[in-house]
């Protein structure tokens, strides 16, 4: 079983590009046709998701929040330095396959592919300063799981989604031809990195919804109005 991983964090759009293909695996024709019973056998798919546990730190005072949150990008204005969010986009693959001889050759047959989608971490940051029994810390902290529920938001909203487009691309998964076992696991390697890189896009557009979705919360218009609600 071959895994690969490519993470980003929320807020900076980011994947860790597994950019260097597997050395190329050379095979002629007439080992391919030796493996032609196999080339309609489908893997299946298996689509693991999770929101995270959601934590809370308040071991920070608003002046070194703000240093926190700057660093991450995510400094927001007047009163919600007071407070900010982070969570970790995670993404992985795992092929599974299953080897048949065939005459002269060794058939690698995909058998499941395992992808993972989901975010890790999600933690909202409140300041040490703030009287939990004031106005603003409840606005403060609102608009904090208002972030964290938009990560749920646009998860769910985008999983049936990726599902069927993680479905439809089984089909680039096909039986292949070696010659020896020690191809084997450069083989497995180029058709995980063929199904990744077909699946690549959509993960992307799932990130730029994401957040484009949490910069609707942070404008200009809405601090003013949250800010308004403590006067």
């Amino acid at each position: 079983m071959k895994k690969f991983i490519l993470t980003s964090i929320f807020c900076t759009f980011a994947i860790i590009n597994n950019s260097s293909a597997a050395e190329n695996v050379q095979t002629l024709p007439a080992q391919e046709n030796a493996c032609a019973g196999f080339e309609k056998i489908r893997p299946r798919l298996r689509l693991r998701s999770s929101y995270g546990r959601l934590r809370y730190n308040r071991d920070y005072d608003t002046l070194n929040l703000g240093l926190m949150s700057e660093r991450e990008g995510l400094k927001e204005d007047g009163m919600f330095t007071a407070g900010f969010s982070t969570v970790d986009f995670d993404w992985s693959v795992s092929l599974n396959t299953v080897s048949r001889t065939s005459g002269d050759v060794i058939c690698v047959i995909p058998a499941s592919v395992e992808v993972f989608l989901g975010y890790q971490n999600p933690t909202i940051y409140l300041s040490s300063d703030l009287d939990d029994k004031t106005c603003q810390y409840q606005t403060v902290l609102r608009h904090e799981r208002q972030h964290q529920q938009i990560n749920i938001m646009v998860l769910d909203y985008y999983l049936p989604k990726l599902k069927q487009h993680f479905e439809e691309n089984l089909k680039v998964l096909k039986a292949r031809a070696v010659e020896s076992e020690k191809d084997i696991d450069r083989t497995v390697d180029e058709m995980n990195e063929t199904y990744v890189e077909n699946i690549r896009d959509i993960v992307n557009r799932f990130q730029i919804t994401l957040q484009l979705e949490q910069k609707r919360l942070d404008t200009r218009e809405n601090y003013t109005y949250e800010s308004g609600l403590c006067r």
